[in-house]
């Protein structure tokens, strides 16, 4: 997460992202032409302006959805491709007053990395830094993390960026009901030891144990900076564990333990700080594997939603995900396990 200079600008035509003073939640990078670029899930920019317009241009290395809201309420999607695209964000000529908007990114890194150059308004900008939440938390996991499917209707529907929506999953759904602004560190098919499908019980590379600590999904450097983090998580949820046993040949179990171990062990180390850690396991065979990773350690606590948490009709998504109204009940159950391990209300 980059520091946007706090300026409310009046100046006319487009303004680098970083000069703005927006607001950015998310691991991204400054470029040297100032713009703002990343490409994990999740991701998210508030731009507070007075005005009638709003746009921003933006490039993607790939193809991409972006969710977006204005004065806080949900508008729908816009798809980014190709370079240097403008696109509104707002057009409302008698609405010249103050309006907040957000953009975030609804597909997954692999799907391309988004760099947003400038923004523009007739008006002028306003200050975001105010608008941070009271509460932060940083998400690590898979396919649940990031809303694979979470638009689909069917669980025989095969997998389209079209459906996939991270805003839809528990993870957003369980930050919204406490207030916080939060971090999606996840990539579908990936495993603590071994990912998706391998051939070999433990992957040679692109586990989460080596994603985790990256500035972008799809590349080994630069590696994050959690000591230049703007925000300390109060919380952190790792949702991994389905994907190293979800087929054969499965991990040895030590190995996985061992891993799982270091992994929470590590990002508490990066942070320099004992932050409660809340593991969800969505499989049978690797809860036993998950508690015995995590026995002994303070303000860790692990919950099962691997049994009969939804159906498997309506509440199924593309290829047998949880589709929207499933990550619901899964955030029920998530947000009552996240009361108890940090005591918020």
């Amino acid at each position: 997460m980059f520091a946007a200079s706090i300026c409310c600008c009046g100046k006319q035509g487009p303004v680098p992202a970083t000069e703005a003073p927006v607001r950015v939640t998310g691991r991204t990078m400054a470029t040297d032409d100032g713009g703002i670029t990343f490409d994990w899930s999740g991701v998210y920019i508030d731009i507070r302006f007075k005005g009638t317009t709003l746009y921003m241009d933006v490039s993607d290395t790939g193809r991409n959805y972006f969710n977006l809201f204005v004065d806080g309420e949900y508008v729908g999607k816009f798809e980014t491709q190709g370079e240097h695209r403008r696109i509104a964000l707002f057009e409302e000529k008698d609405a010249g007053g103050e309006h907040l908007v957000r953009i975030q990114k609804a597909t997954e890194g692999e799907q391309g990395r988004i760099t947003v150059h400038t923004f523009e308004t007739d008006g002028r900008f306003l200050p975001t830094k105010h608008l941070a939440r009271p509460r932060y938390i940083e998400f690590y996991g898979d396919s649940l993390t990031c809303g694979y499917g979470s638009e689909s209707l069917s669980g025989s529907d095969p997998f389209t960026i079209e459906t996939e929506n991270c805003m839809y999953s528990f993870t957003a759904l369980s930050a919204d009901h406490f207030d916080a602004d939060y971090n999606m560190v996840a990539h579908s098919g990936r495993g603590v030891v071994r990912n998706y499908g391998d051939a070999r019980p433990i992957s040679d590379s692109g586990t989460m144990s080596q994603r985790a600590w990256r500035t972008f999904d799809e590349s080994d450097e630069p590696l994050w900076d959690f000591a230049a983090s703007q925000r300390r998580p109060d919380l952190i949820v790792v949702t991994l564990g389905t994907n190293d046993f979800s087929t054969s040949p499965q991990p040895p179990a030590d190995a996985f333990v061992e891993a799982y171990r270091k992994l929470v062990t590590n990002i508490r180390t990066a942070y320099n700080e004992e932050i409660p850690v809340l593991c969800v396991v969505h499989s049978k065979y690797a809860v036993d594997h998950v508690t015995a990773a995590v026995k002994g350690l303070a303000r860790t606590a692990v919950v099962d939603i691997s049994g009969d948490v939804y159906n498997n009709t309506t509440d199924l998504g593309a290829s047998s995900h949880p589709n929207r109204f499933g990550h619901r009940k899964i955030a029920r159950i998530v947000i009552e396990r996240m009361a108890e391990l940090t005591g918020w209300k």
